[in-house]
C-alpha cells in the first residue's frame, strides 16, 4: 500500500499549534466558580466548563478536574455531529490522545491513550469496565459492542486513575455515560444509509411511570448491518488461501437492546437499574491462513446504581453489576495436497497438484461448524461502595470499596480453570483545605488490593491544582498493575500458547500541565500545553514468526515521554474551534526504537460552523497521524512505517420544524479518499504452494511479509432523527 504524506497540511497544523503553545497554555476542562454553583438534578452529576461552556458530568469527573486532573467531555452533540458508526471512530476524531488499535471496521478494537497499550487504558461503560479477561478461545472485543447513538457523554481521563476505577487505568480511563430516563414522556428515533450498503437504525423511548416522574422507565435498541469496506488488499493474501476462497467481503452486524428504570423518590435519593444485551457478528479471514471466519459476540449486561446524601456533609454512592460476554469463533484453513504424486479431487475428479489447494477448507480446532464452534467466555461481577465526607474548612475525604471477580466461562473442552479470581481494594482519598492557600486543591490517595493471584498490592494516587488568575498549574501522578489474562497464561492451539508464569505489569505515571482560560463577551477561550511520563514494568508481550507463538515478560522497562497541547475557541454559538497535539516517544530503556503501533504524534481537531438560527450545521473533524510502526516476522526483522497520513471526516446539518426536532445529516468520511492503513500485520507462507513444496522456507527472507488492515476509503452517509 502506498502511503502519501500531507506535508503541506502537517505544516498548517504544526503552526496552528505552535501558535498556542505561545498564546498560552489552554485547559480543555475547567473549574470555576460558577460551575460549582450550578444547580445539577442529579446527586450524581455536576457542572464543569469546556471550552468556554459548562456541561454536565459525573461527580466523579468535576472532582477530578478541581484536583489535577485532565479531563476531556465529549457530549452527545459533538458524537451526533461526527456521525461516528462506531465507538473506534468516535474516539479516533473527538478524543484527544486516542489511537486505536486493530481495525474498526474489521469488528475487532481497542482504545489507547498517551502511549499505552490495550491493558492500560481501561474504558468502562456505566461503571462497567469493558475488560477483556481472557477467554479461552481468544479476545472478546468488549468496545465493539457500544452503540454510540445511546451515550450522552464521553469522560476521558489522561493520566493514572486506578484508585477509583480499578486496575488497567494506568494511563487513562474512558468513562462513557448514556441516556438515562429523566421521569419524562420522550421517544427518541433515527435512521441512516450510506456506503457498502450500510443501514442502521436506533431508538429509545422513555416514559414516566407516576404523576410525580418519581419513576421512570427508558426501552432502546439499534440494529447496524453493513456489507463493510474492503479490509485486506486480495494481493496480499497467500495463494493457496485465496484460491480456497480467503478473499471475501467483510459485514458487520451490531444489534442491541435494553431496559432502564428511575426511581428517585427524593432530590437526596436515586435508584438506577439497566439491563442489556448486544450481540456482533463480523468476517476477519486473515490473508495469511483463513480461508473463513465469521465471528459472533453476545454480550450481557445488567448494573445498578444507588446515591444517597444523608446530608450536606455526607454522600453514599453504590454500584453493582454482573456480565457474561461469549465468544462462537469458525476459522477454517486451506486444504492442500500432500503428496508428491498428486491428488483426485473427489468433487471433480482432476487431478491436483502437489503443493496446491483442493478447494476444500478444514476448520481449526474448537472452530468448527455448528456444535464444533466452542464458546469461549468470562463471567464477571462487581460492587463499588464510596463515600464522600465534607468538612468546612478542613476539607474532604473520599473512602470506599471495590471488589471485582470473575472467572473463565468458556467450554469445558478447553482445559482451563474456571476458579474465580477476586480482587478486593480498599481506597481513601484525602483533600484538605490548606488555611494559609484555600485556593490550592490537593489530593493524596492510597490504595490496597487483596487478591490470591497476589498477597497484596499498593498503589498511591496524588493530584494538584493551583488557579492563578486566568491562568493555573495542575499536576498528578500515580501507580497501577494489570493481572495476565486467562488466554496470556493457558491458552492452547497450533499458533499460541500460555505463559503461566507471566508476571504482574506495573505501571507509574505522572503528568503536568499549565493552563488559561477567559472569555471576552460572546468569545471564549481555553488553552493548555503539558507533558507526560510514564514507565511500565514486566510488560507482557508476545513472541513473532514461532510456530506456535507464546506471550512473555519484557525485562526492560517501556519509557514513554510526552507532551501533550490543546487551543480551544468559541465565537458565540456560531463557529467553535479546537485543535489537540499528542507527542509520544516510547521506547525500551535502553533503546531509541519506537514501540509498535505507538504514533510518534498526533494532531486532531474539530472546525464547527452553525448558523445563527441553528437550523445549518457544518463540521469538519481532521486528523494528522505522524509515524507508527509494525514490527513482526521471524526474531523481528520486519518493520514498517504504517503512519504519516491525513484524514478528514465531515457533516453538514439541517434541523428542521417548530423545535427542530427534525434532523437531516450528510456525513462524509475520509473526504480526501487518503489510502492509508488502520493496522499493519504480519503473516507468513506456510500455506503457499511453495512452502508446501519445500522450495520456500523458514529461514528464507520472503517467508515472512507484511500487510495492512486498511482504512475507510472515501464514503457518504445519509441520516435522519426525530425526538417527540
Amino acid at each position: 500500500m502506498k502511503i502519501r504524506s500531507y506535508r503541506p497540511v502537517a505544516r498548517l497544523f504544526g503552526a496552528l499549534m505552535a501558535g498556542s503553545m505561545l498564546a498560552a497554555a489552554p485547559a480543555w476542562a475547567t473549574e470555576t466558580a460558577e460551575a460549582q454553583a450550578a444547580p445539577a438534578s442529579d446527586p450524581a452529576e455536576q457542572q464543569i466548563i469546556v471550552t468556554g461552556q459548562a456541561v454536565k458530568a459525573t461527580k466523579t469527573a468535576e472532582e477530578a478536574v478541581a484536583f489535577g486532573n485532565y479531563v476531556q467531555i465529549v457530549s452527545a452533540a459533538d458524537i451526533a455531529a461526527s456521525g461516528a458508526s462506531n465507538f473506534a471512530e468516535l474516539a479516533q476524531f473527538l478524543i484527544k490522545g486516542a489511537n486505536v488499535g486493530y481495525s474498526p471496521d474489521e469488528g475487532e478494537y481497542t482504545i489507547r491513550l498517551d502511549g499505552g497499550g490495550d491493558r492500560d487504558t481501561l474504558v468502562v461503560l456505566d461503571n462497567v469496565p469493558l475488560y477483556d479477561r481472557g477467554p479461552a478461545l481468544e479476545e472478546i472485543w468488549s468496545t465493539t459492542t457500544i452503540d454510540p447513538h445511546m451515550i450522552e457523554r464521553v469522560e476521558v481521563f489522561r493520566g493514572g486513575n486506578s484508585l477509583f476505577f480499578g486496575s488497567n487505568g494506568g494511563i487513562g480511563v474512558v468513562s462513557i455515560v448514556t441516556k438515562r430516563p429523566t421521569g419524562e414522556n420522550k421517544v427518541e428515533l433515527g435512521a441512516s444509509y450510506g456506503s457498502f450498503n450500510s443501514r442502521e437504525i436506533w431508538g429509545n423511548a422513555q416514559a414516566r411511570l407516576d404523576a410525580d416522574g418519581k419513576l421512570g422507565v427508558m426501552v432502546y435498541g439499534s440494529s447496524q448491518n453493513t456489507d463493510g469496506p474492503r479490509i485486506f488488499n486480495p494481493d496480499d493474501f497467500v495463494d493457496n488461501v485465496k484460491a480456497a476462497g480467503g478473499v471475501q467481503k467483510y459485514p458487520l452486524n451490531r444489534n442491541n437492546v435494553g431496559i432502564k428504570f428511575l426511581y428517585k423518590p427524593d432530590d437526596a435519593t436515586e435508584l438506577r437499574l439497566n439491563g442489556q444485551y448486544t450481540q456482533i457478528e463480523f468476517f476477519d479471514a486473515f490473508p495469511d491462513n483463513e480461508t473463513y471466519s465469521p465471528n459472533r459476540v453476545r454480550y450481557p449486561i445488567v448494573d445498578a446504581s444507588l446515591t444517597h446524601r444523608w446530608s450536606e456533609k455526607l454522600l453514599t454512592e453504590f454500584g453493582a453489576y454482573w456480565t457474561n460476554p461469549k465468544l462462537n469463533n469458525t476459522e477454517t484453513f486451506a486444504e492442500i495436497c500432500r503428496i508428491a504424486t498428486g491428488c483426485i479431487n473427489p468433487d471433480t475428479k482432476a487431478t491436483i497438484p502437489f503443493g496446491h489447494a483442493t478447494g476444500h477448507s478444514i476448520p481449526y480446532p474448537n472452530k468448527g461448524f455448528g456444535k464444533d464452534s466452542k464458546v469461549g467466555a468470562f463471567m464477571e461481577y462487581g460492587i463499588n461502595f464510596r463515600n464522600t465526607l465534607t468538612l468546612p474548612n478542613i476539607g474532604e475525604a473520599v473512602f470506599g470499596v471495590q471488589r471485582v471477580s470473575y472467572r473463565n466461562d468458556s467450554d469445558p473442552v478447553f482445559n482451563i480453570s474456571q476458579a474465580w479470581t477476586h480482587t478486593t481494594g480498599l481506597y481513601l482519598d484525602l483533600r484538605p483545605t490548606l488555611p494559609f492557600s484555600p485556593t490550592t486543591n490537593i489530593s493524596l490517595a492510597g490504595r490496597v488490593d487483596f487478591s490470591q493471584a497476589f498477597d497484596h498490592k499498593f498503589i498511591w494516587k496524588f493530584g494538584v491544582r493551583q488557579p492563578i488568575g486566568d491562568f493555573y498549574l495542575r499536576g498528578n501522578g500515580g501507580t497501577s498493575y494489570s493481572l495476565p489474562k486467562t488466554n496470556e497464561l493457558f491458552a492452547v492451539s497450533p499458533t499460541l500458547v500460555g505463559n503461566p508464569d507471566l508476571k504482574t505489569e506495573t505501571t507509574k505515571t505522572f503528568n503536568g500541565a499549565g493552563g488559561f482560560a477567559r472569555s471576552w463577551g460572546d468569545v471564549s477561550f481555553s488553552g493548555e500545553v503539558g507533558a507526560f511520563y510514564t514507565d511500565i514494568s514486566n510488560r507482557i508481550q508476545t513472541t513473532s514468526g514461532l510456530t506456535p507463538n507464546t506471550y512473555f515478560n519484557n525485562t526492560a522497562v517501556t519509557q514513554i515521554r510526552g507532551l501533550t497541547a490543546d487551543l480551544n475557541l468559541n465565537i458565540g454559538s456560531i463557529w467553535s474551534f479546537n485543535l489537540g497535539f499528542t507527542k509520544q516517544k516510547a521506547h525500551l530503556k535502553g533503546s531509541d526504537l519506537q514501540i509498535n503501533e505507538t504514533p510518534e504524534y498526533m494532531i486532531q481537531g474539530t472546525l464547527a460552523w452553525n448558523s445563527p438560527d441553528k437550523r445549518f450545521h457544518v463540521n469538519l473533524f481532521p486528523r494528522y497521524q505522524g509515524p507508527e510502526y509494525a514490527t513482526g516476522g521471524l526474531n523481528n526483522r520486519l518493520r514498517h512505517n504504517f503512519g504519516n497520513y491525513f484524514v478528514l471526516n465531515g457533516s453538514i446539518g439541517f434541523w428542521a420544524g417548530d423545535e427542530q426536532q427534525h434532523r437531516f445529516q450528510l456525513r462524509l468520511v475520509n473526504i480526501l479518499d487518503e489510502k492509508y492503513a488502520e493496522r499493519y500485520g504480519f503473516g507468513n507462507q506456510r500455506y503457499s504452494v511453495a512452502a508446501v513444496r519445500g522450495e520456500l522456507l523458514p529461514t528464507d527472507p520472503n517467508y515472512y511479509y507484511g500487510y495492512p488492515f486498511e482504512g475507510k476509503p472515501r464514503s457518504v452517509y445519509f441520516s435522519y432523527t426525530t425526538t417527540f
